[in-house]
């Protein structure tokens, strides 16, 4: 799960929106209905490199959240009914308990693919050590990867009560849930180097990033 830098919104319209927002008289959240909830989608994927914030699997093509797409306000680019099925993923919580009185917080959102939300995290308890975007937070310190069976694990070298917050939350968030699907991409991609043939990869970047520190020799 890689680090998100989201200190940027290229939807200003959203952006001033929200900063006038006050928690007693925030707006429930409304998901599609509300005017601005694409441009808080696209602006996220923007950040989060069109990828899962979760398990890094690819929701949408990196045409759709180039910046030539938003104006100085909004995403501009008009999006047919066709568009839209083609950009997955769920506007997603990390902490649900947020939702009822602060629903459309930017800190609290994520692109999340639809398997991850709805059918693995859900309304479940979350803790920080793993919120992707938080000062923190960074894969190396807190993960490690095991190519042979395609998961995550926490990093050994944390301490025993991190290594269960970051276990329950490697769970909760479902960042393992595709992990036969990941580990024959990354096996893929293995093979392609060892044939001499370049590897760009445009999901599972911090996986394929840990892969690499442990076989420094498939980068010769």
């Amino acid at each position: 799960m890689q680090k998100i830098d989201k200190s940027t919104i290229l939807s200003k319209g959203f952006e001033d929106w929200h900063n006038l927002l006050e928690l007693d008289r925030h707006p429930n959240y409304n998901s599609s209905s509300n005017t601005h909830y694409w441009d808080i989608k696209m602006s996220l994927l923007y950040c989060q490199g069109g990828l899962c914030a979760y398990t890094e699997q690819k929701l949408c093509d990196i045409s759709w959240i180039e910046k030539v797409n938003w104006n100085n306000k909004k995403y501009n680019k008009l999006l047919s009914r066709e568009d839209k099925n083609c950009i997955q993923g769920d506007l997603e919580h990390f902490d649900e308990s947020l939702k009822k009185n602060n629903g459309w917080s930017w800190d609290n959102f994520f692109v999340v693919s639809a398997h991850a939300n709805r059918c693995i995290k859900g309304r479940k308890p979350v803790k920080d050590i793993l919120k992707p975007d938080s000062l923190g937070y960074e894969a190396e310190k807190y993960l490690v990867f095991n190519i042979d069976v395609g998961v995550f694990a926490p990093n050994p070298t944390l301490s025993d009560n991190d290594k269960k917050d970051v276990e329950s939350m490697i769970e909760t968030l479902g960042i393992n849930c595709i992990y036969s699907q990941r580990k024959d991409r990354l096996l893929e991609w293995l093979e392609r180097i060892d044939l001499g043939l370049e590897v760009v990869p445009n999901e599972y970047i911090t996986a394929w990033k840990m892969i690499l520190n442990d076989y420094p020799q498939k980068l010769t």
